[in-house]
């Protein structure tokens, strides 16, 4: 029983990391929309304690903007 809730913990940390590094902004949508739901995302990641430095947090956020 506690390796099934050890596997299921690491799965929805994976899942949520990969999460923040998959997300992109895109320039069809309304950036405050993206914004908030980048915010989601990281308050998902600090609720499930996966620390991420603020220098990390900094250069993901930049690459995620699109180009335009």
């Amino acid at each position: 029983m506690d390796k099934k809730f050890k596997v299921e913990v690491a799965n929805m940390k994976k899942f949520t990391v990969n999460k923040f590094l998959d997300f992109k902004m895109v320039s069809s949508k309304i950036i405050m929309s993206q914004v908030q739901e980048f915010q989601l995302t990281l308050h998902d990641v600090y609720t499930k304690y996966i620390v991420i430095n603020e220098h990390s947090q900094v250069v993901a956020i930049i690459e995620k903007l699109s180009r335009s």
